[in-house]
């Protein structure tokens, strides 16, 4: 039971990067401000890292990653498309970013109370992505009411 929970866990850490990877790459084509840029690649490169941490680990117990399911980056780019169409202004993409990384948060602490069995490594690995996007919600703040 307490494997089966790690790979729960450790699943899960690796679909929100990688959904934190595809919405980095939709959303870059559309931002003009450099620092907003700057900001939202490294933000890229951290998700990209946690990525393959967790993908080391899921091999450590003779797991791979599942593949990102086409529904959810089809629903992702469609919500990138329409919410940028109107306004793609820094302000409205740091808004976007940061409501997109205040749902991963809350969906990782779900997680991580549910599979409560998890090892300590899957747990540590889960709270630094919660960490990580918290940081990224204070830096997307200072982008916000930019013109």
């Amino acid at each position: 039971m307490v494997t089966n929970q790690n790979t729960q866990l450790l699943k899960e850490i690796y679909e929100a990067s990688a959904m934190g990877m595809e919405a980095t790459k939709l959303v870059l084509p559309k931002v003009t401000d450099e620092s907003l840029r700057g900001e939202i690649e490294r933000q890229a490169q951290k998700y990209k890292g946690l990525a393959v941490k967790t993908e080391k680990m899921l091999a450590k117990q003779g797991e791979t990653p599942d593949t990102e399911p086409a529904m959810k980056k089809a629903m992702l780019w469609g919500s990138v498309q329409m919410n940028t169409l109107v306004d793609s202004s820094p302000t409205h993409i740091a808004e976007m970013m940061i409501s997109g990384t205040t749902m991963g948060i809350i969906d990782m602490t779900k997680k991580l109370n549910q599979l409560d069995e998890a090892d300590a490594g899957a747990k540590k690995l889960a709270e630094e992505y919660i960490q990580g996007e918290q940081k990224n919600i204070e830096i997307l703040k200072q982008h916000l009411g930019s013109v």
